[in-house]
């Protein structure tokens, strides 16, 4: 096999598969990297043509599943290990999120090792991504216990077709030197011209009716609803499988929510304009995610004087012997100097520090960025300058969504 020109194989002939080479290849692919050399993976091999059937339904039917040889579903194992530490006057605790993950890590390194000697052996295979799909009924019909969890799934047996090699993005639109470098629109044109001009995907676009592939996979094939759907069952097969339970669920959560707002906070100031107003954003950070913002007019009467060069520094709460609480904001100038910007919530209108105590308190308890933003531009607000403040919190949100870049408008 060259892996130049290697293929997915969804049709099989009836030739039978030895069950000599597929233990072989079972057995060689445990050569493969593993964590700590503890193998946190098992195989279920399923050949009876009653099985296959009974797991088709959960790959969406896909022929290939029923016309394979065997059906090789790669899971996640922790408990075996987990069994063998309590046989063996251990204490285990590997029922937590960064086993899973580790364990998955090491059977999806097992399958892909598989797979490459499969094909070198001349057997043709395809690589179901359903099986995340539906993992809690690919558990139960398998009879997975806990701590085992199915993540990768391969159908396998002699090739009957002989399919193009489907393109691949060049080079350089993955690889990264030293750190890594943002998409341009020019970059992303560059990277997807061969593969939009394909024939057999331009006619994807029309057959499904729209203008361009990328629609193709946001509006039909991997929607926001259907991934929204199927990571809500993705937790909870976990919490069935024992890798996750609500006190551990609890914890996590405690440990990512501050209830306590730490005195100083990192600070990102943004800027921009609206309806011809300057505003200014001062984004409060916990561990990179924003916690907190302070929004207004720019207005040197009131004393928000902070130089254009200025983008970053910190929130510092202060609390009076009465109990009264300040805001200031604090940067070091281009001469090194500290520079400090005293009660924040006093710089601006009243009106919008009230809203954006709002904003920071579902902030602070980590709602999901894209709804607290939905949240803010849903607000049914009177008055141009308020609406504008309004905009101007969701835009200075939603450069801390993933592929947003950082951008201002001075």
């Amino acid at each position: 096999m060259n892996i130049r020109t290697r293929k997915t194989i969804r049709k099989y002939s009836s030739r039978p598969l030895d069950d000599e080479l597929l233990d072989t290849l079972l057995q060689d692919a445990a050569r493969t990297q593993t964590m700590g050399n503890l193998q946190l993976y098992s195989v279920v091999v399923t050949r009876s043509q009653e099985m296959k059937e009974r797991l088709a339904p959960y790959h969406f039917n896909q022929p290939m599943v029923c016309q394979s040889q065997a059906v090789i579903t790669v899971c996640a194992d922790f408990r075996r290990t987990t069994d063998w530490c309590n046989c063996r006057q251990a204490s285990p605790g590997y029922d937590n999120m960064l086993s899973f993950m580790n364990a998955a890590t090491d059977a999806l390194l097992y399958a892909q090792t598989f797979c490459n000697l499969a094909e070198e052996a001349g057997l043709g295979l395809c690589f179901l991504g359903t099986t995340l799909y539906m993992p809690q009924e690919i558990a139960r019909l398998l009879q997975l216990p806990q701590l085992v969890f199915p993540v990768a799934t391969l159908t396998i047996g002699w090739p009957d077709e002989e399919p193009l090699p489907t393109d691949r993005l060049p080079l350089e639109a993955f690889v990264h030197r030293e750190t890594y470098s943002p998409y341009s629109e020019e970059r992303i044109d560059q990277f997807y011209a061969e593969k939009e001009q394909l024939p057999e995907n331009q006619r994807f676009v029309e057959v499904n009716g729209k203008q361009t592939l990328a629609q193709v996979y946001t509006d039909c094939r991997y929607t926001r609803a259907d991934n929204e759907s199927m990571s809500a069952k993705l937790l909870s097969t976990l919490l069935a499988q024992g890798f996750l339970s609500p006190p551990h669920l609890q914890s996590l959560f405690q440990q990512v929510i501050k209830e306590s707002r730490p005195e100083v906070l990192e600070c990102d100031v943004v800027r921009f304009q609206n309806n011809r107003e300057k505003w200014v954003a001062f984004v409060g950070l916990y561990e990179g995610v924003p916690y907190e913002i302070f929004t207004g007019l720019m207005d040197d009467e009131v004393g928000i004087m902070v130089p254009k060069s200025v983008s970053k520094g910190y929130i510092i709460k202060h609390i009076g012997e009465d109990g009264s609480k300040r805001y200031d904001f604090q940067f070091q100038n281009k001469r090194g100097y500290k520079t400090t910007v005293e009660g924040l919530s006093s710089k601006f209108k009243p009106e919008y520090w009230n809203y954006a105590k709002l904003v920071s308190g579902v902030l602070r308890y980590r709602m999901p960025l894209q709804h607290v933003i939905r949240l803010v531009n849903s607000l049914e607000l009177d008055g141009d300058q308020i609406n504008s403040w309004k905009t101007g919190v969701a835009r200075a949100l939603k450069r801390y969504l993933p592929g947003n870049p950082a951008e201002e408008d001075a």
